[in-house]
């Protein structure tokens, strides 16, 4: 698509566990016209800021972060659009994940697991939080200033 409301959307199926990494890999010429959010549903995940997108030019978008995907859908949304008039692009996403619990432990080594599933229970609890307000936010936009009175 050449903008944000002419989007390319696809469905990335994962597993229930721990995002670790993620990666989103811009070819050549890109010239940052190429442009990609990840949501958990409709609640924007990568970036982590709503309404930002990932944009760049021969480069790997690459970082480790901690997100839990322990609910179904077991999957992503991948959004994607290109304002680029002449060149179509293709672009890669990565998700490295940890599904069992020795694996999930390894990226919190200093914790005991027990303290480890308490704090990825506070954060599954934040994410439900923050997403519960965006999905808010999203209602009001949908329906307008005059559905609140």
């Amino acid at each position: 698509g050449k903008s944000a409301e002419d989007v390319t959307t696809e469905v990335l199926r994962v597993g229930k566990g721990l995002v670790w990494r993620i990666e989103v890999e811009f070819p050549p010429g890109c010239a940052g016209l190429a442009h990609l959010r990840i949501s958990d549903g409709l609640y924007q995940v990568f970036p982590a800021t709503p309404g930002e997108t990932f944009a760049s030019d021969g480069t790997v978008i690459g970082f480790d972060d901690l997100y839990l995907k322990n609910s179904a859908p077991y999957e992503f949304v991948i959004t994607a659009w290109n304002e680029d008039e002449a060149w179509t692009h293709t672009l890669q996403v990565r998700v490295a994940m940890a599904s069992s619990e020795a694996f999930m432990s390894r990226y919190m080594p200093s914790l005991s697991w027990d303290k480890f599933n308490k704090v990825m229970q506070q954060a599954a609890e934040q994410q439900q939080r923050d997403k519960d307000e965006q999905l808010e936010r999203l209602a009001k936009e949908i329906s307008g200033p005059e559905a609140g009175t």
